[in-house]
């Protein structure tokens, strides 16, 4: 009988265990089954901000996927903020009246934004007007005697237009070269600009609609200086202002430029020379930041070696090399970067007395740009292509003698290149300083 009992209990235990098991199996199954119909996808617009000329109909360019999979965006829920300036029609955006809006995809929980910008038409006569309520310039450009100077490197002027090509007639010194940035692209594209006065087909055989082009004068203002006389296209439009946030960079051959797009053992040339990869371009591109650049090749704060008629100090307060009017110092930067010392270690070579003198020299220079720039973050670099302990040290001690908390020197490891021409830093080694420049301001300076 015991033995009996015995095999009973075994017998409802495997049998208790099989439904367990099954009952296991079936919830494993119920939870595959819930992560199977769960529904995973990705909502959101092509770009942040789009800019679209009065009339303009474009596609609002939606990424919507189910699954990882395509998905029919009439499942969306789509809105304008401000339907009298924009309307959404079919899925794409209708230019209706000057302004902004916010257009907005909803699916289920999740909402996407975008905005959208609506800007007039302007006129031939205000565009070659230089007026910045129609286009934009960038630094210490000037108009003289109805025409835009742009002197130093980097200086800039950015055209709307609505069609699909863009001429200018412009006046250059010596051959130089420009950068042609359409509609944000991180490159450009690379102009040769003869010595005289001709007329440049500088863009052609875009798509119709709003195009954005920045015009970067890439060569240094010893070698040539521009005069834009006019620009030609179809049909002109207003640009959106300028970023808010504002970058001075101060600087040498390092931040003009020199020698960025040869190798090691190149000479220097115009042709490889572009301040549009510095390690100032890059990170004035990176943080969508209007900017001004002064800087010359050889140039000291407050010596003379290789640039023997010019110091910092000096083209400092200029508008420019040519234009020794007093700058009015108005641009009101947040940020102002200084890159100089360079030269001063060379200089040290002829004369080692001047190690004494150059702390007093760089304090002073920086004792000025603060007085001009009373708010603003100053950024002292050094070491880019050499690392003379005097220099490091003299300008070290400039920057802890003024006692100033918004002045920072070297905030980040700087690695010495030469690999450009002539000796000068490489366009991969101006990117790198760009891209820890932009680390430090974002998570010292924009927080």
């Amino acid at each position: 009988m015991n033995s009996l009992k015995k095999v009973f209990l075994v017998v409802v235990m495997m049998v208790m265990s099989v439904f367990s098991l099954c009952g296991c199996m079936s919830n494993d199954q119920d939870s595959n089954n819930e992560t199977n119909n769960k529904k995973e996808y990705e909502l959101e617009f092509s770009s942040e901000e789009y800019v679209l000329a009065l009339g303009e109909i474009k596609d609002m360019g939606i990424i919507f996927t189910l699954n990882d999979s395509t998905a029919d965006v009439n499942l969306l829920d789509i809105n304008s903020s401000e339907e009298n300036v924009v309307k959404i029609e079919n899925n794409k955006i209708r230019a209706l009246a000057v302004g902004k809006s916010v257009i907005s995809a909803k699916f289920e929980e999740k909402t996407a934004k975008a905005t959208v910008l609506v800007v007039a038409d302007a006129t031939a006569e205000q565009i070659n007007g230089f007026d910045e309520k129609y286009i934009n310039i960038y630094g210490r450009s000037y108009i003289s005697n109805g025409k835009l100077s742009l002197d130093h490197t980097a200086n800039a002027v950015e055209i709307g237009i609505a069609g699909s090509s863009l001429t200018a007639k412009i006046h250059s010194t010596a051959i130089s070269y420009m950068q042609i940035y359409i509609d944000g692209s991180e490159y450009g594209m690379r102009q040769e600009i003869s010595a005289g006065e001709k007329d440049y087909v500088l863009v052609s055989g875009l798509k119709e609609g709003y195009h954005k082009i920045r015009l970067v004068k890439a060569t240094e203002m010893q070698n040539a200086c521009w005069k834009i006389l006019s620009f030609k296209a179809e049909r002109f439009t207003c640009v959106p202002e300028k970023p808010e946030l504002k970058i001075e960079f101060i600087g040498d051959s390092i931040t003009a430029g020199y020698g960025s797009l040869g190798k090691e053992g190149d000479s220097w040339s115009v042709e490889n020379s572009d301040c549009t990869r510095t390690y100032a371009y890059v990170a004035a591109r990176k943080l969508k930041a209007d900017y001004s650049i002064i800087a010359w090749s050889g140039i000291c704060t407050k010596a003379y070696h290789w640039a023997k008629d010019i110091n910092m100090v000096d083209l400092y307060d200029r508008v420019s090399y040519t234009n020794t009017e007093k700058y009015a110092h108005n641009f009101m930067p947040d940020i102002i970067v200084i890159n100089l010392g360079s030269n001063e270690a060379s200089y040290l070579n002829i004369n080692p007395a001047y190690a004494e003198e150059f702390p007093n020299d760089y304090s002073e220079f920086i004792s000025s740009v603060r007085k001009n720039n009373p708010n603003a973050y100053i950024i002292c670099l050094y070491g880019m292509t050499d690392n003379d302990s005097s220099i490091y040290h003299g300008i070290e001690s400039s920057c802890e003698k003024l006692n100033d908390q918004k002045i920072f020197f070297n905030p980040f490891k700087i690695i010495q290149n030469n690999s450009g021409a002539n000796g000068h830093p490489s366009s991969f080694a101006q990117s790198e300083w760009g891209n820890l420049l932009v680390d430090f301001i974002e998570n010292n300076l924009l927080k």
